[in-house]
C-alpha cells in the first residue's frame, strides 16, 4: 500500500494533469451536446419561406403609391397588394375642383390594381388644356370607335425619352422621379418597347404613356 502511494505521490502532477484534462472532455462534450441540440430546435423551428410570403401571395402584402396632382390630398399611401385604383383615389379624398374629371374618366381605369411604387398623377383642366396631357383621336371620337386614326399631338408636343429631364418624365402618368432616373440611366431607346424590355416600367403603365412619348 505504501508503494502504492509513493507512486501516485511520485506522478501526483501527472495525475492532476489528466483529472484536468478529463474533466475539460467532459464540459466540452455537454456543451457540444446542447449546442447541437439547440441548433436542431432552430432548423425544425425555420419557416419554409421568409416572414410575409404567404400573407403577399394571398393578396395582403403592403406596398407604396405616390399619389399627387390634382388630388385632395396628394401623399404617399400604404395600401394592400390587390388594391384598385378606386380605392386609393378615395383614401386620397377624391379628385380636387380644379381636375379635368373628364380627362380622368376617359383615362384612368379604376378597375385597375396598382402597383408597388407607382406614382398616379391626375391631372388638371389647365394641364389637359395647355397640353401637358394628351389623348389619341380614338379615346375621344366615340362614334367611331373602331377608326384607327393617329394621336392628336405633335412631336413638339411629346416627351423624348432620350433628352427629356427628370422633371418631364416626373409629369408622365404613374412615371415617379425613381423610374424617370432609370429611364435617364438607360439611355439611349432605339425604341419606345425597350422601357419594357429593360424592365423600366410594367405593361400598365407603358400603355398609359406609349402615346406621351417619342425618340
Amino acid at each position: 500500500m505504501e508503494k502504492v502511494l509513493k507512486k501516485l505521490k511520485k506522478y501526483r502532477a501527472e495525475i492532476v494533469i489528466l483529472t484536468i484534462a478529463f474533466l475539460i472532455a467532459v464540459v466540452s462534450l455537454v456543451i457540444y451536446l446542447n449546442t447541437y441540440q439547440q441548433k436542431n430546435e432552430e432548423i425544425q423551428d425555420f419557416p419554409l419561406r421568409p416572414s410575409g410570403f404567404e400573407e403577399q401571395a394571398g393578396g395582403q402584402g403592403k406596398i407604396f403609391v405616390d399619389v399627387s396632382g390634382a388630388i385632395n390630398k396628394p401623399d404617399l399611401y400604404e395600401a394592400s397588394n390587390g388594391t384598385r385604383l378606386k380605392e386609393i383615389i378615395k383614401k386620397a379624398g377624391g379628385l380636387s375642383d380644379d381636375a379635368d374629371k373628364d380627362f380622368f374618366a376617359r383615362n384612368f381605369n379604376l378597375a385597375r390594381i396598382i402597383s408597388d411604387q407607382e406614382k398616379i398623377y391626375i391631372p388638371s383642366v389647365w394641364e389637359v388644356s395647355n397640353g401637358y396631357f394628351i389623348e389619341s383621336q380614338r379615346t375621344l371620337d366615340y362614334s367611331s370607335p373602331t377608326n384607327n386614326q393617329s394621336p392628336i399631338t405633335s412631336n413638339q408636343s411629346l416627351i423624348n425619352i432620350n433628352s427629356a429631364s427628370l422633371e418631364e418624365l416626373d409629369t408622365l402618368p404613374g412615371v415617379g422621379k425613381i423610374t424617370a432616373q432609370k429611364i435617364i440611366d438607360n439611355r439611349p431607346f432605339g425604341a419606345l418597347e425597350e422601357l419594357i424590355n429593360k424592365k423600366i416600367v410594367n405593361k400598365t403603365v407603358f400603355e398609359n404613356i406609349k402615346n406621351l412619348i417619342t425618340i
